[in-house]
């Protein structure tokens, strides 16, 4: 079907409807891809949890079996932890990020609540001995309101439990 005037030459071309609806269809896959696509190179709150419980197991078990005391080290200001050896303290630090949306709300060793402006530590000493400690996060990530989480350090054998809400006690 011809769509060109009587006396013209065909001209090919897209008409305005046509150039409209191709316009739009780019809009929405942008509008639904980019923001997923913003989040690829951030860890996520799961990522974090399985690497934060299986360092944490590693650590204890250096400091049970090979006598190694090893430091977790949270700084809630800047948003990383790491773990360190102490007899390699002079290794330069790579602390990791929790991401944008995970944070620190609050950090209980021993019973007792420590400052979140300034660094905290949890010696996993050598022969195993940990502190019951928990870390308490907030997730700002998709939900109307932030999701809170506890990560439970267990003194027993330096495992890494997973709770949700802000959980202080055991009772």
């Amino acid at each position: 079907m011809r769509t060109s005037t009587p006396g013209r030459p065909g001209r090919g071309g897209f008409t305005l409807v046509e150039l409209a609806a191709v316009l739009f269809v780019l809009g929405l896959i942008l509008w639904v891809a980019v923001p997923r696509m913003a989040l690829l190179g951030e860890p996520g709150r799961d990522a974090v949890f399985r690497e934060l419980a299986s360092a944490s197991e590693a650590a204890y078990d250096a400091a049970l079996f090979e006598k190694r005391e090893t430091r977790l080290i949270l700084r809630p200001d800047a948003g990383t932890y790491e773990f360190r050896r102490a007899d390699r303290a002079d290794d330069p630090s790579r602390p990791r990020e929790f991401g944008p949306r995970l944070s620190i709300t609050g950090i209980r060793v021993e019973g007792e609540d420590r400052l979140l402006d300034i660094p905290t530590e949890i010696r996993y000493r050598a022969g195993g001995l940990v502190p019951a400690a928990r870390i308490f996060l907030s997730d700002a990530g998709g939900g109307d309101r932030p999701s809170l989480w506890t990560l439970r350090l267990e003194p027993y054998d330096g495992s890494l439990k997973v709770l949700e809400g802000t959980v202080r006690d055991d009772g």
